[in-house]
């Protein structure tokens, strides 16, 4: 993971999950593999 300061936009619609396809685009977006996506999320 590179520390550039960019921006991610992750869509927050009430009662909505977001999908598969979607989380992966935002993961390839932010520059982290998978394992290091869980890795982070565990921590929330």
């Amino acid at each position: 993971m590179d520390n550039n300061r960019g921006r991610i936009v992750v869509p927050n619609h009430p009662g909505k999950d977001v999908k598969p396809s979607l989380v992966r685009v935002i993961i390839k977006e932010a520059g982290i593999s998978r394992q290091e996506f869980f890795k982070l999320l565990n921590k929330v």
